[in-house]
């Protein structure tokens, strides 16, 4: 073979091969192409969570419930005999005319007016067939105070015995609006209740007119202070009366507590409800039948809201109260040392079918110490029911007379909620 055709031949050899550029190399363009798309997904996500975050976020904080916490009463101020000084008499003839008396009277409807935007009505309507057994539905009316909202529901405190067997319950609010609410919780012991309505179902143009209950003390009053009645005092809600405080001491024994009853001089009617409040606007007391004050039958009587405080923020946090069934009175230290007998809350009367007289508690035993802590008046009974819950169980330690002489006895005791 000649030398040039040999040359042609093997020319293929003789050819350089070029290496790839390595961004020409496959499975690097796959890689930066990964990257580049991982970048782009990233800045769009960015993008998005920075305009869609403040809605996201206020979703959950809308339709979180929020505990319900109520202003602490004020203490009344203890004043010595000494330090009080003798009232000052100005004997000066001022002369009164209608218009004076008009214009009173006016300032105290603008009071009232401002206070009814936290009262509401309350209709309960139930469904019955009569003798033909044709169905007709009835309806109650009673009035409510807005509590609070705890970022869900709005409260409304209301009397229970007056909504218990209403198979639906309307809230009318102060703009005339209305809407459906539920029987969240309740105290039979107290009578008193707590309605629940949904915030979604109360428009806009309601929330900013509504206020929510100004709460004051029942434990700075005194007799003779004026009040207002508000709500349905009259039987018709709206109604509004002006009187005076009569008393300020009376106590209702109900089972393990005393409340204080605050008795008026107006008139009551028979379907009388609704709060006290001061002249400032505050709530001072809440309108009930339930404890009649001896001698004032006929009278508008309200529980200090001052008592009653724990009761209605128990029930507004949905929580349980649960009860013994006991009545009773307070051994203080100069009781003791008269009558000889310990200090601690005197048993008067056990309920039947209550956990305390299943536990074997009896009339004239005394209570020193429940759960561990000591007892000293009916207060403390209160306050230590108020930790406590549905089935759970306490230790109670009484003091019972043997003859002549006292013996401890320690009982256990499974609460429960009063049906």
């Amino acid at each position: 073979m000649s030398e040039g055709k040999k040359n042609r031949n093997l020319s293929f050899i003789q050819e350089t091969v070029k290496q790839k550029r390595f961004y020409q190399n496959r499975m690097v363009q796959r890689l930066l192409w990964s990257v580049a798309s991982g970048v782009l997904f990233a800045l769009a996500a960015v993008a998005v969570w920075a305009v869609a975050a403040p809605r996201i976020s206020f979703v959950p904080e809308s339709s979180r419930v929020e505990k319900v916490t109520l202003p602490e009463p004020e203490e009344q101020p203890e004043q010595s005999s000494d330090e009080e000084e003798p009232p000052v008499y100005i004997m000066e003839q001022v002369s009164i005319e209608l218009e004076d008396y008009k214009k009173m009277y006016q300032q105290l409807m603008q009071i009232g007016s401002q206070v009814e935007k936290s009262l509401v009505s309350v209709s309960a309507v139930t469904t019955d067939t009569d003798w033909f057994d044709e169905t007709y539905t009835s309806q109650s009316s009673v009035s409510g105070l807005l509590v609070e909202d705890n970022g869900v529901e709005l409260l409304v405190l209301t009397d229970y015995e007056k909504v218990k067997d209403g198979e639906r319950l309307l809230i009318t609010f102060y703009d005339h609006t209305s809407a459906p609410a539920v029987l969240k919780k309740y105290d039979k012991n107290t009578g008193l209740a707590v309605l629940s309505v949904n915030l979604s179902d109360i428009s806009e143009s309601t929330r900013e007119v509504i206020l929510y209950a100004d709460i004051g003390s029942s434990k700075t009053l005194r007799s003779g202070e004026p009040v207002i009645a508000l709500g349905s005092p009259g039987g018709n809600y709206g109604s509004i009366l002006f009187g005076n405080l009569t008393s300020v001491s009376q106590m209702a024994a109900l089972y393990d507590g005393n409340y204080n009853v605050l008795t008026t001089d107006m008139a009551r009617a028979r379907a009388g409800s609704g709060v006290l409040i001061s002249w400032s606007g505050k709530i001072i007391g809440v309108i009930q039948d339930r404890c009649e004050v001896a001698g004032q039958n006929n009278t508008i009587q309200a529980y200090g809201i001052s008592d009653i405080m724990g009761v209605i923020e128990h029930l507004s946090n949905s929580q349980d109260i649960v009860y013994m069934g006991v009545v009773g009175a307070d051994v203080t230290t100069a009781v003791s040392e008269l009558e000889g007998i310990p200090i601690g809350v005197y048993v008067s009367e056990v309920a039947l079918e209550s956990p305390a007289i299943e536990a074997g508690l009896q009339p004239g035993d005394i209570i020193t110490s429940m759960s561990g802590q000591t007892v000293t008046n009916l207060k403390d009974v209160m306050a230590i029911l108020m930790k406590c819950s549905n089935g759970q169980n306490i230790q109670v330690i009484c003091q019972r007379l043997n003859k002549t002489v006292y013996q401890e006895l320690e009982l256990s005791i499974d609460l429960k909620i009063l049906e």
